[in-house]
């Protein structure tokens, strides 16, 4: 994606659709399941991973939003889709990906994980999820 369209921000407002169903963001842009939670919040959105992805609400400002989540409690999507990593050879290959022992995580347990480069540069971070002995899912 060009820096000129990473630096736009979009304001979503749901619009009636004249004899169909409500059609708030055009199908050129994938939806992600809390849309309609924040709505009503009056959305300000930018572009994460081919995804709008909410960066503010009712002109709050990122210092207002960090301090009601710091006093409080928030449910919010933040742009990234899972990983499934599956097979006989996942956990050999998330063990090779992962900076810790994934042999030592239980089926039904997750953990915080850093996938790293062959190199050892960070990719990201995230949590990691155990499904079964040969199932993973990362996001």
């Amino acid at each position: 994606m060009t820096n000129q369209v990473a630096n736009f921000q979009f304001t979503v407002r749901a619009t009636p659709a004249k004899g169909a169903p409500p059609n708030e963001l055009a199908h050129t842009m994938a939806r992600h399941p809390l849309i309609y939670q924040e709505l009503p919040y009056n959305p300000q959105y930018s572009i994460y991973n081919r995804r709008l992805s909410c960066v503010g609400m009712d002109g709050e400002t990122a210092y207002d939003v960090y301090w009601m989540v710091r006093r409080g409690v928030i449910l919010r999507h933040t742009g990234e889709l899972p990983l499934e990593i599956r097979g006989p050879d996942a956990e050999k290959l998330a063990d090779l990906v992962f900076t810790r022992d994934i042999r030592k995580m239980k089926v039904g347990r997750c953990s915080y994980q850093i996938p790293c480069y062959y190199d050892g540069g960070m990719i990201t971070d995230g949590v990691l999820m155990r499904l079964a002995e040969d199932r993973f899912w990362y996001g």
